[in-house]
């Protein structure tokens, strides 16, 4: 299978449809305690054999009653659309659009029909934290951040985010080649599919950036966004000096406009965005404590140290011993 013959592959019905489009009911492939729960837990234990990652197309011409998971669920429209209800919050999820829900949310979908081709990606804890489920999508970048929890913000409930990708073409043809991958049960599939995973969550931060940038009814301060994404950028060598001249704020105004859009202060941005990046450098290169202390913008290994620890409970040198 490629991806001009994902169509056919998808369309075609599987055993468990056929039963239930004949017999008008649906199946508990998973043998789920319905009698004895009202709400399970579906097992990761069922998914995870092989790989962190799992795809699979939901079964049609059925319901999917209520149930709960200690894993990331990714729902993909491919074709068609679905009601689904998280948390008791009713969902239409059209063509081309995805949910992304934490785990432990309750979780359920209407009749899906023939035409109605919607895809799961399962994505166990191990591949990512997922304490709060919008750090999945954070590309160390604080200003991603911002967004993403302004964006959470403007929901009653931070369980799950629904992204319009119709007009993503990117972020469509890795999702669709993530599938064939999958789908196709060849040597180093799971290898391939974390890659492709990889790029899907850091498209997925540029996608929601640009849909951030581009509402004109997001309550967000553009200017502030412009300060946020400055700080991200030149995270080297900024000061509060230098960001209040180049934007032409008072300092002190500055620092507390940042505090209190965004709860932090401006040094804790800055730590926070240049810790983020000495912990891709301890895991990705060879570089030396001093030069990683003296890349990231500190002038002093110790207080590297000290900050590191701090924030993640262990020194710098213990992270690198895990990778």
């Amino acid at each position: 299978m490629d991806l001009s013959t994902l169509d056919k592959y998808l369309f075609k019905h599987t055993e468990v449809e056929r039963i239930q489009l004949t017999e008008n009911k649906n199946i508990n492939e998973l043998n789920l305690p319905y009698a004895l729960q009202k709400v399970p837990k579906i097992p990761k234990e069922a998914f995870f054999l092989g790989g962190n990652i799992f795809i699979n197309k939901q079964q049609r011409f059925s319901y999917t009653p209520a149930h709960t998971h200690d894993f990331v669920e990714i729902n993909y429209m491919y074709s068609g659309c679905s009601t689904q209800y998280i948390n008791g919050e009713k969902i239409e999820l059209k063509k081309d659009h995805i949910i992304v829900m934490d785990k432990d949310v309750v979780h359920k979908i209407d009749y899906i029909g023939e035409n109605d081709i919607l895809i799961n990606i399962l994505v166990h804890e191990n591949f990512f934290s997922t304490d709060i489920l919008f750090n999945s999508f954070q590309s160390h970048s604080i200003f991603s951040e911002f967004l993403l929890n302004a964006i959470r913000e403007k929901s009653a409930k931070s369980t799950f985010l629904q992204i319009d990708l119709s007009e993503n073409k990117t972020i469509l043809a890795v999702l669709r080649s993530m599938m064939v991958e999958f789908f196709n049960h060849k040597h180093f599939k799971h290898e391939i599919i974390k890659h492709y995973f990889s790029i899907f969550s850091y498209e997925i931060s540029r996608e929601l950036e640009k849909q951030a940038w581009g509402d004109t009814q997001n309550s967000i301060d553009r200017k502030l966004m412009e300060i946020i994404n400055y700080i991200d950028i030149n995270y080297k060598d900024v000061t509060l000096d230098s960001l209040g001249k180049a934007f032409k704020y008072n300092k002190n105004y500055l620092s507390t406009k940042i505090k209190q859009e965004l709860g932090k202060g401006f040094f804790d941005l800055l730590n926070d965005k240049r810790l983020s990046v000495a912990k891709n450098l301890l895991r990705g290169t060879n570089m030396t404590i001093a030069d990683i202390t003296y890349e990231i913008g500190y002038s002093d290994p110790s207080y590297f140290y000290k900050m590191f620890k701090q924030k993640y409970g262990e020194t710098p040198l213990h992270y690198r011993k895990k990778r």
